[in-house]
């Protein structure tokens, strides 16, 4: 999903685990904003093809939910983090935040058979094994010219990238090249409340450190986010 607020010009591309629901939820209240697409895109299975939340800028385009002259017209922004830091928050939202959800057979994650799968694998391995397991897919995917990165789906295409370490500053300054007023401070939803230590460094090894630089090299060439 992305938040457009058409009044304002304004789209917001929602990148996983970077705030993106309280910034979604400021753009709602505060701005009219409006989801995008409005409901998850079912295949004929009834398995996600297109999320709800998580869509990018071009499922938008190419599904006919926006328009490339529209895309053109908006000043579109998506928000990174460290992926040291985001892969420690995936990892406990799949292990315990979710896992209710997998005894629902309405519920998103199982209209998403894989990401169901990883959240099976969570609650029965270490992160160590967890986060090994994910960046040999990573490393894999590489090797077949896919670039190694977690977010460059979701920014490609924007023209703003803001940082989850600065959201509310970063976000100002897009507010500000929007032509708009600071309304209300962030919002406090969907918080990762499971982590005891707010140091993702707490839960990597030297061996597991480098697999994840490797495997998502590009973002830590791209943004400088460092260990």
């Amino acid at each position: 999903m992305a938040i457009i607020c058409r009044e304002h010009d304004l789209l917001f591309i929602m990148t996983p685990r970077t705030a993106c629901t309280a910034v979604g939820e400021l753009l709602r209240t505060h701005y009219g904003g409006e989801y995008l697409p409005p409901e998850d895109v079912l295949d004929r299975d009834g398995h996600t093809r297109i999320q709800q939340k998580h869509s990018t800028l071009s499922e938008l385009i190419e599904n006919g939910f926006l328009s490339r002259e529209d895309s053109a017209r908006l000043l579109k922004f998506a928000a990174v983090r460290n992926p040291f830091d985001s892969l420690v928050s995936l990892y406990l939202k799949q292990r315990t935040k979710y896992q209710p959800l997998l005894l629902d057979p309405n519920s998103w994650v199982n209209r998403a058979p894989a990401y169901a799968r990883n959240m099976r694998y969570a609650s029965t391995h270490s992160f160590t094994a967890w986060v090994l397991k994910k960046c040999r897919k990573q490393l894999l995917k590489r090797l077949m010219g896919v670039p190694p990165s977690m977010f460059i789906d979701y920014i490609r295409g924007t023209d703003v990238v803001i940082r989850y370490e600065n959201l509310g500053q970063e976000l100002n300054s897009v507010f500000g090249k929007a032509g708009l007023p600071v309304k209300a401070p962030l919002p406090m939803v969907n918080r990762t409340t499971e982590r005891e230590s707010a140091d993702y460094r707490t839960w990597y090894s030297s061996f597991t450190a480098t697999a994840v630089r490797l495997a998502f090299i590009e973002d830590f060439r791209r943004y400088g986010y460092r260990f």
